[in-house]
């Protein structure tokens, strides 16, 4: 299960997007738990106690304005992932944000 989605996009900066059936906790205190030393690495996977951390490029290979390829960072729930690496997470999980993604990543920062 997906805790916590966090990316940029184009034109907007970094945002902790809502998805559905996301838990109501502080998205900011469970993405300094899930990725605690681990906060600069282009891309990765990394299991601390219940949860896992997932960082990889966008698979569209979209960019911002600036020109970097905009990051997905993933907190997912470690016992109902069977994700190892990126590449996993973007096969398994991918799918279930990709079209709400293209929908809003080249528009206004999502509130």
């Amino acid at each position: 299960m997906i805790l916590l989605w966090a990316t940029r996009g184009r034109s907007w900066g970094f945002r902790f997007l809502p998805f559905e059936g996301t838990t109501g906790t502080d998205p900011l205190d469970l993405y300094e738990r899930a990725f605690a030393g681990h906060e600069d690495g282009t891309e990765g996977c990394w299991r601390s106690g219940a949860l896992l951390a997932v960082r990889f490029p966008d698979p569209e290979g979209r960019a911002d304005e600036s020109g970097r390829v905009i990051p997905h960072e993933l907190v997912l729930e470690a016992a109902s992932a069977e994700v190892a690496s990126p590449a996993d997470a973007i096969e398994q999980v991918w799918p279930l944000l990709a079209e709400r993604y293209d929908a809003i990543w080249d528009g206004p920062a999502p509130e």
